[in-house]
Parts: C-alpha cells; sequence; structure tokens
C-alpha cells in the first residue's frame, strides 16, 4: 500500500512597495506555499497523475497563491518567484515561453508581426533579452507563432501582462545553459493536461514549469510549479 506523504505548508512573506502617493510606505503580502513532493499521490496542489505516468519519473508541485486576482497580486507573486530563484538557484534563468492559441490567418501582415509584432498589436510588448527565439507552424494554410525569451525582474510587469493576454503561456525556471529551441519544437497548448511532451522535454533539461492558475473572481491567485523534487526542493529550501 502507497504511503501518503503529508504536505508542507509554509508561509512566507515578502516586502512590497505600496502604489500610495507615499514610496516611502511599505506593506507586507503573505505569500502561500503548498508543496506535493508527489504529485501521483492526492494533494491540494496539483493532481496529475497522467503527467508523471507520461514522463516516467517522481514529480514534486509547488504552488505559491496570493488573496486576490488582480494585475497587481500576480505581479507581487511573481516578483517573489523571481527572489527566491535568484536566491536560491542562482545558476538559473526565468523564461517566458508563450505562442498563439487560436490559428492565425496567414497574410502578409501576420507573417510581419510574427509572435512579438502580434502581441504589441494587442498592447502587450514583453521586455525580454537578445536571446528571443520564435518558430512558425502552417498547416492548412493557417499560421501558429511560438515563441521563448529570458527575462528580469524589469520584466514582470509585462510579463503578468502578457500571461494575462494569451493562455498558452508557460514560465521556466532552467539552467543557464537550458537549450530553449528544443522546448520550442515540441510545442505547447498551454494546458497541462495536454501539454505532456514539452513538460517532458524541459523536465530532461533541467528546468521547471510554471503555470497561472486563478480566474478574475477567484478568491486566491498565482503559479503553480512543477519539476523534478531535486529542483522543486531546491526552490523551497
Amino acid at each position: 500500500m502507497r504511503e501518503v506523504m503529508t504536505l508542507e505548508r509554509k508561509t512566507l512573506r515578502i516586502e512590497a512597495l505600496t502604489l500610495t502617493t507615499s514610496l516611502e510606505n511599505t506593506m507586507t503580502i503573505k505569500v502561500k506555499i503548498l508543496n506535493a513532493p508527489d504529485i501521483s499521490v492526492r494533494n491540494e496542489v496539483l493532481n496529475l497523475r497522467c503527467m508523471q505516468e507520461q514522463t516516467g519519473r517522481i514529480l514534486s508541485a509547488a504552488s505559491f497563491l496570493i488573496a486576490g486576482s488582480g494585475r497587481e497580486s500576480l505581479s507581487y507573486v511573481l516578483s517573489f518567484i523571481f527572489q527566491v530563484v535568484g536566491e536560491r538557484m542562482p545558476k538559473y534563468d526565468i523564461w517566458l515561453l508563450i505562442g498563439h492559441s487560436a490559428w492565425q490567418p496567414d497574410t502578409r501582415i501576420t507573417r510581419y508581426r510574427k509572435l512579438w509584432g502580434g502581441l504589441k498589436a494587442r498592447g502587450v510588448e514583453v521586455l525580454g533579452d537578445s536571446r528571443s527565439q520564435e518558430i512558425v507552424v502552417e498547416i492548412d494554410g493557417k499560421l501558429k507563432f511560438f515563441g521563448a525569451t529570458c527575462l528580469s525582474r524589469s520584466s514582470i510587469d509585462t510579463v503578468v501582462d502578457a500571461l494575462l493576454e494569451e493562455r498558452c503561456s508557460y514560465l521556466v525556471a532552467a539552467p543557464q545553459n537550458f537549450d530553449v529551441s528544443r522546448a520550442l519544437k515540441v510545442g505547447w497548448s498551454g494546458e497541462l493536461s495536454e501539454d505532456l511532451s514539452f513538460f517532458g522535454c524541459v523536465f530532461q533539461l533541467g528546468g521547471l514549469v510554471l503555470k497561472l492558475i486563478g480566474e478574475f473572481d477567484d478568491f486566491e491567485s498565482g503559479f503553480v510549479s512543477v519539476g523534478s523534487p531535486e529542483v522543486v526542493g531546491r526552490l523551497l529550501d
């Protein structure tokens, strides 16, 4: 009989400037962290047994949640995650992997704008670095663009905008030698239950996948992260 693991519960604090007129005032924001050491066991973080079966390895998950569901709340949580990754995984980068959910018409404008230009036309301009990449998938006269860009702390607000605008997206925390082109070639849909090949590719390269969770009317929102027990353990130590 398989032993059921007990979930670890932790509450950490992050200091953030208030959005009032005085920048000297600060407020304490509590980020609730739930850890599931083995997602094949029933838990409060992520129940997706097929992901573990597909990748053929034990997987762990952790969620980072905050009260509220707006852009400001998500920015606080993402800032916290950047802080934790920077302190506990200093040789890791955080990437945004994003694509089109819907097929695009094969027009001159679509091909000219591609992914990043298309997002900009929708009011979303992500601040990435020179390592940005994108590819195109063509089927039956329709197009989908997928791209990846490495992020910094200054990217946080623009990344939140992109995640809210386009659900076909993930964040990936990965070693600095991460071959992002391999993940691009695999592709993804943005749906956890459909992207098992993508997850397997990221995990094989030593990465950690983070997915935005929470709808506009939920009491809490934030991110769920999935990876090997070793990588998730480093994030939470």
